[in-house]
């Protein structure tokens, strides 16, 4: 049985959808921001859920007035995961998530996660349980364009050799769920 005869695929973001990891995000950027004598404001780091560090990193800078060199947003960045794997050192998974995937999978669909998170830190913070389950994944540091830019579903609806048209997208956050929208027009044109 499946969800739907027109999907043969399910991509998943991973923070706020599969585990509870958003306000240890926000909390290690505001840190790091403070660390670094970047001002940022908690309310901007969710509206930019999902975005690459490195751009979200850039930005804040910019924000607060500061030069966004390159070298300098990915020192930010890397302040950033490094107070995130200090207060998030176990993510909580969501209620019934690995029930979902074990349906899903049951179900024959294929399974992928993309992320505007590195993928160092993913590998330090997804639960070893979703492993098994994902086909394939992109990370926020594999794209030359994250969320918003549909680039990074396109990315695993490539690897997973699906289209848009048979591929369900599971999202939380505004960047996001834009990205999983825009991945429909790019590939077919749609306005």
């Amino acid at each position: 049985m499946r969800i739907s005869e027109q999907f043969v695929a399910v991509i998943f973001d991973v923070d706020g959808v599969l585990i509870d990891t958003m306000g240890y995000h926000a909390d290690a950027w505001v840190r790091a921001g403070q660390e670094l004598g970047v001002e940022v404001d908690e309310e901007e780091v969710y509206r930019r859920e999902g975005e690459p560090g490195l751009k979200t990193a850039k930005d804040f800078m910019r924000i607060a007035g500061m030069m966004s060199t390159k070298a300098r947003a990915r020192a930010f960045v890397g302040k950033k995961e490094e107070v995130y794997q200090q207060i998030a050192a176990q993510p909580r998974v969501f209620p019934n998530a690995t029930q979902l995937l074990d349906a899903l999978e049951q179900c024959g669909m294929l399974l992928a996660f993309v992320t505007g998170t590195s993928r160092e830190e993913i590998r330090r913070t997804l639960p070893p349980v979703f492993e098994p389950y994902f086909k394939t994944s992109v990370c926020g540091d594999e794209v030359m364009r994250g969320k918003p830019n549909p680039e990074p579903y396109m990315a695993a609806m490539r690897t997973l050799g699906t289209n848009p048209r048979e591929t369900l997208v599971i999202e939380n956050a505004p960047y996001g769920i834009r990205s999983g929208k825009n991945r429909r027009r790019d590939r077919l044109g749609d306005p």
